[in-house]
C-alpha cells in the first residue's frame, strides 16, 4: 500500500467523522425544536424569553393571564348596524362592487347575474329568466336580511359550489349600506330587525350609580344641620360669662362698709 491509498484511507475516516458529527447536530436540532412533539412542546415552554431572561441574567418578570380564553365574544348586531345603514353610502358601493353582472333597475334584464330589484324579502333563486346554479337553488326560503347579510359577507362559504366568483365584502358597514339599498329598491321588503336589547348584566352597575346619588345630595343637608347645631351652641356658652360680669358689682358694695364705719373710731 503507497502512499496515496494511506492518505485515501485517512481521508474516508476524516469524511466518516465528520459526517457522524454532522448527523449528531442534526439530530439535535430535529429532537429539540421540533414542533408537534410532545418533548419539542417542553422545550419551547422551557425556552420563553421571560424564563430565558430569568436563567442567564436573574431578571425574572411574572406574566400575567391577560385572560383571552376568558374574554367574552362580541356580538355582530344587524339590526344596530342596519339602523345606522347609509342607503346612498350602499348605492356607491353597489355601482362600484356589482353593476358588473347585475341590475337593480325595475324590469331591467338581467346580466351575469340576475337582475337584483325587489330582491329582498323574495324568495331566493326565482327571478325569471335567470338559471341558478344547483347550490344556490337547493337552498329554498327567502332573502331575509341575515341570510342577504351571510352572502354578502362570503357568498361561497353561504353557498357551496356556487357560480359567483364574487369574494364578498368583508366590512360591516358597506354590507348594512348594500342591503339597505337593497331594501329601498325592493317594494316589499320587511322592516329592518330591532336591534338587540342590552343584557341585564350590563344595566345593573347604571342602576347602581344611580342610586349612588341621592346619598351624597342628603349628606349635605346633614351636615349642614350639624353646623347650625354647632353655631347655635355659641351664645349659649356666652351666657356664663355674662353671668360672672353681673356678679362681680355685687361684691363691691360689701367690701366698702366695713371702711364707713370705721371712720368714726
Amino acid at each position: 500500500m503507497g502512499e496515496l491509498g494511506l492518505n485515501k484511507i485517512l481521508g474516508a475516516l476524516l469524511a466518516t467523522a465528520l459526517g457522524l458529527m454532522a448527523l449528531h447536530q442534526l439530530s439535535a436540532i430535529v429532537f429539540n425544536h421540533g414542533g408537534g412533539g410532545h418533548h419539542g412542546e417542553e422545550q419551547a415552554e422551557a425556552t420563553s424569553l421571560s424564563e430565558q431572561m430569568c436563567t442567564k441574567y436573574a431578571y425574572c418578570v411574572e406574566v400575567a393571564d391577560s385572560g383571552g380564553a376568558e374574554a367574552a365574544e362580541e356580538v355582530f348586531d344587524l339590526g344596530a348596524v342596519l339602523a345606522a345603514a347609509d342607503a346612498s353610502k350602499g348605492e356607491r358601493v353597489f355601482k362600484a362592487q356589482c353593476t358588473t353582472c347585475h341590475n337593480i333597475t325595475d324590469g331591467g334584464a338581467n346580466g351575469t347575474g340576475p337582475n337584483l330589484h325587489g330582491v329582498v324579502g323574495a324568495a331566493k333563486a326565482v327571478h325569471p329568466g335567470f338559471s341558478y346554479s344547483a347550490a344556490l337553488s337547493g337552498l329554498g326560503g327567502s332573502w331575509t336580511y341575515d341570510d342577504m347579510n351571510q352572502w354578502l359577507n362570503n357568498p361561497g362559504a353561504y353557498a357551496r359550489g356556487t357560480s359567483m366568483s364574487f369574494a364578498g365584502l368583508r366590512r360591516d358597514t358597506d354590507r348594512a349600506n348594500v342591503i339597505a339599498y337593497l331594501a329601498a329598491n325592493s317594494p316589499n321588503a320587511p322592516a329592518f330587525p330591532a336591534p338587540m336589547e342590552a343584557s341585564s348584566d350590563e344595566a345593573a352597575p347604571a342602576e347602581g350609580e344611580g342610586e349612588a346619588a341621592p346619598a351624597e345630595g342628603e349628606a349635605a343637608p346633614a351636615e349642614g344641620a350639624a353646623t347650625e347645631a354647632v353655631e347655635g351652641e355659641a351664645p349659649a356658652e356666652a351666657a356664663p360669662e355674662a353671668t360672672e360680669t353681673e356678679a362681680a358689682p355685687a361684691e363691691a358694695p360689701a367690701s366698702e362698709e366695713p371702711a364707713t364705719e370705721a371712720a368714726p373710731q
